[in-house]
């Protein structure tokens, strides 16, 4: 009876600090979890802030849009069925959308242009330009080169003027909502958009 109660005392009060050291394992695991979830609360609060970007303005014809350490302005909008010399002119496939455009070199040093830093859009479609056609639209009747934007170096301070062509469907080609994108470089960390009304 004696080693029965013994026994059962010391089996009681170890079952009691083991309740403790449970209890007290598992509220510090609570209590360091809701801590862990209140920090990454206040982190995702606080990050769509940070990556939220500004909204672009949108310009219009004819007037200059810096971007980057360049000024572009859209001197025209107009379309064809083809573009180039009447000897050996491109057709588009759809309708071609021609942007006549200036861009100046503001940095200290060349860049090199190229068409792919002009975007058509219309809503959330994007078109990009036809490298092939928009050569052909900046040439002369006897094949000469006027002018191009397409892999065009420009020094600081200069501006070269050309055509950027893009082939589309004929009812994107005539609609009245259409925009171009404008971007500093080939991967478009600046940009800025411009109404073709």
């Amino acid at each position: 009876m004696k080693k029965f109660f013994k026994f059962g005392c010391l089996g009681i009060i170890a079952l009691i600090v083991l309740v403790a050291i449970l209890a007290a394992i598992g509220g510090g695991e609570e209590s360091t979890d809701t801590g862990a979830d209140t920090a990454s609360d206040k982190k995702e609060t606080s990050a769509p802030a940070s990556d939220e970007k500004p909204a672009e303005k949108i310009h219009g014809i004819g007037k200059a849009v810096e971007v980057g350490n360049m000024m572009f302005t859209i001197l025209e909008k107009t379309s064809a069925a083809q573009v180039g010399p009447s000897v050996l002119p491109e057709q588009a496939s759809g309708k071609y959308v021609v942007i006549n455009a200036t861009v100046k070199n503001n940095s200290n040093e060349a860049l090199t242009l190229d068409s792919s830093f002009f975007k058509l859009k219309q809503g959330e479609k994007t078109f990009e330009a036809d490298a092939a056609a928009s050569m052909s639209a900046n040439q002369n009747e006897d094949g000469s080169i006027q002018n191009s934007l397409f892999l065009e170096q420009v020094n600081p301070g200069s501006e070269v003027t050309g055509k950027v062509v893009f082939d589309v469907a004929p009812e994107i080609a005539d609609a009245t909502d259409l925009q171009v994108q404008v971007q500093d470089g080939m991967f478009g960390t600046n940009t800025q958009l411009i109404n073709l009304q």
